[in-house]
C-alpha cells in the first residue's frame, strides 16, 4: 500500500527550460522552530526521494557517446541520494517527527542534455536549501542535525560539479 501511496504522489513532468543556476539567497537564512523544521527536513526527503528515481531513470535512457562516462556516474549519484534520504529520516525521527513517504516532481526528457540540466537544477536547488537548513539547525543548537547536512551538502556539491563538467559549463 506504501508503494501505491508514494506512486501515486510522484509527479513526472515532460521536459522544460532549466531555470538555472538556483543560488542560495543572500541574506540571513529564515528563523524557524522544531516543528518547522522537521516540515522543512520532510520536504527535502520528498525531493530526495524525487533525486533518486531521476537518477535511476537518467542513467538508463541517456544516450551518445558523450554521456558514457556521466552515465555511470548517474547510477552512482542515485546511490548517493538514497543515503540522504536513510540520513533525512534518521534526524526527522530523532527530532520527534515522522519521515514522509511522498515523493517530490520528477523530471524526465528525451534529450539527453536537458536530463542533466534537469539534474543540475536540482542539485544547485538542494545546495541553497541544505546551505539554510544547516544554519537553520544551528540556530536551534541542533549539532548533530548540522554536522548531518554539512556531509549532504559536501555530496551534493559534488554532484553540481559532475553535471558541471558533464555539460561543459
Amino acid at each position: 500500500m506504501a508503494k501505491q501511496t508514494a506512486k501515486k504522489s510522484a509527479k513526472k513532468t515532460a521536459a522544460k527550460p532549466a531555470t538555472r543556476p538556483r543560488a542560495a539567497t543572500p541574506g540571513a537564512p529564515r528563523k524557524v522552530t522544531k516543528a518547522q523544521l522537521i516540515d522543512l527536513l520532510n520536504t527535502d526527503l520528498t525531493k530526495e526521494y524525487s533525486a533518486l528515481i531521476q537518477y535511476v531513470q537518467h542513467a538508463s535512457v541517456i544516450t551518445g557517446p558523450q554521456y558514457d562516462a556521466i552515465s555511470a556516474e548517474l547510477t552512482v549519484h542515485s546511490n548517493e541520494e538514497h543515503q540522504h534520504a536513510i540520513t533525512l529520516s534518521d534526524q526527522i525521527d530523532f527530532l520527534g517527527g515522522v519521515p514522509v513517504v511522498d515523493v517530490a516532481d520528477i523530471h524526465i526528457s528525451p534529450d539527453s542534455k536537458v536530463m542533466l540540466e534537469q539534474d543540475l537544477d536540482g542539485e544547485l536547488d538542494a545546495i541553497a536549501r541544505y546551505r539554510e537548513r544547516i544554519a537553520q539547525a544551528e540556530m536551534l543548537q541542533e549539532y548533530g542535525l548540522r554536522r548531518a547536512l554539512e556531509d549532504i551538502l559536501v555530496i551534493e556539491e559534488e554532484h553540481a560539479r559532475d553535471l558541471q563538467s558533464a555539460l561543459d559549463l
